[in-house]
């Protein structure tokens, strides 16, 4: 199969600057596949939100041409997005939230081989209403894995979505979210630990579309080897949307000279009684509390693992569900022990 490469946005496009897509799919052998959920009883918009505006949705735009797959959503569910070596996939979730309902949806994203899966996650969220969207990223090294993620939110309603990557390979998680009713809520955060010649792209906009609206992104990346993380996190406050609170924070943790981060926050603000900020560090591991603790018994790469933990902890805390919480603590101890 020729993949559509002269469609996939280069680094020429601002969104793009920093992840190259069609250099990392070229001389891939890869032919169109499915996961066998079905694709049919669905209508799918051919651009996504926000497309003329952003101009940073084609990804979308090829997972509607081409769509292997798709699984509706409406309740507490779990799923599994695998590919197998040499295959081109477009899965597509939808995700439809009810009023007054509270769901929780674990998503895990793997595969083995070389592959391109090209997911497309659709969120709509209704009033008084809460989601807890969970993602678990292990790509293979030859994997690239692109996924789209758009949530609407309704009012008085909450998008809670945590991201732990680890693995190898590319992954781009792309996130648009739309408040678009009055004291909506939407929670980003996520803990990226990337090692070995592996990029991690994490994309996100936040339209404050009505008054009282919160947003909040919190990411923490450890980067190792050669590894390059990217974050690109927008707040977008629209004139009517008055009382918007809106944060945004990345920190990296560079564990290796060769190790890469590009950090770019933006605020977009239109209205005039809005609370919003963000704040970008990355550096590397802080030689004092590491010094302090080897002084006491503590093996040096225990006590890194320690701190790394810990530089983990804000991120992680957020995510609400109790299980959830304990199981991606053990992965993240799991990454320290066979890389720390």
């Amino acid at each position: 199969m020729s993949l559509p490469l002269e469609r996939i946005p280069t680094p020429k496009s601002e969104r793009f600057k920093y992840t190259n897509l069609p250099r990392t799919l070229k001389g891939l052998d890869l032919k169109p596949a499915s996961l066998g959920w079905g694709n049919k009883i669905a209508v799918l918009e051919p651009k996504a939100p926000g497309a003329e505006q952003y101009r940073d949705t084609e990804l979308w735009a090829i997972n509607a041409e081409n769509v292997s797959d798709i699984r509706f959503i409406s309740g507490d569910d779990e799923i599994d997005v695998n590919a197998k070596d040499g295959q081109f996939i477009c899965p597509r979730i939808v995700i439809d939230v009810k009023d007054n309902q509270t769901v929780t949806v674990v998503e895990r994203q793997g595969g083995a081989g070389a592959y391109w899966k090209n997911t497309v996650v659709q969120v709509t969220i209704g009033k008084n209403a809460t989601l807890r969207h969970y993602r678990i990223c292990d790509e293979a090294e030859k994997g690239v894995s692109t996924i789209f993620t758009h949530v609407k939110i309704g009012r008085d309603s909450t998008y809670e979505a945590f991201c732990l990557t680890t693995g190898a390979g590319t992954i781009r998680n792309q996130t648009h979210g739309e408040l678009t009713g009055e004291n909506a809520h939407c929670w980003l955060s996520g803990v990226n630990l990337l090692s070995s010649a592996q990029l991690a792209d994490t994309t996100i906009t936040i339209e404050h579309q009505a008054p009282h609206c919160t947003s909040k992104q919190t990411f923490k990346s450890v980067l190792k080897d050669q590894a390059h993380g990217v974050f690109q996190g927008k707040v977008h406050v629209h004139q009517v949307a008055q009382k918007a609170d809106g944060y945004q924070l990345s920190n990296a943790l560079i564990l290796s000279p060769e190790a890469q981060m590009d950090t770019k926050p933006e605020l977009e603000i239109y209205a005039d009684d809005v609370k919003c900020s963000h704040g970008a560090t990355t550096g590397r591991l802080d030689e004092e509390p590491l010094f302090y603790m080897r002084a006491r018994g503590i093996p040096e790469s225990v006590a890194r693992a320690l701190l790394i933990q810990s530089f983990c902890g804000q991120a992680v805390e957020s995510i609400s569900d109790e299980s959830m919480h304990e199981v991606v603590t053990g992965k993240i101890e799991q990454w320290l022990q066979s890389r720390i």
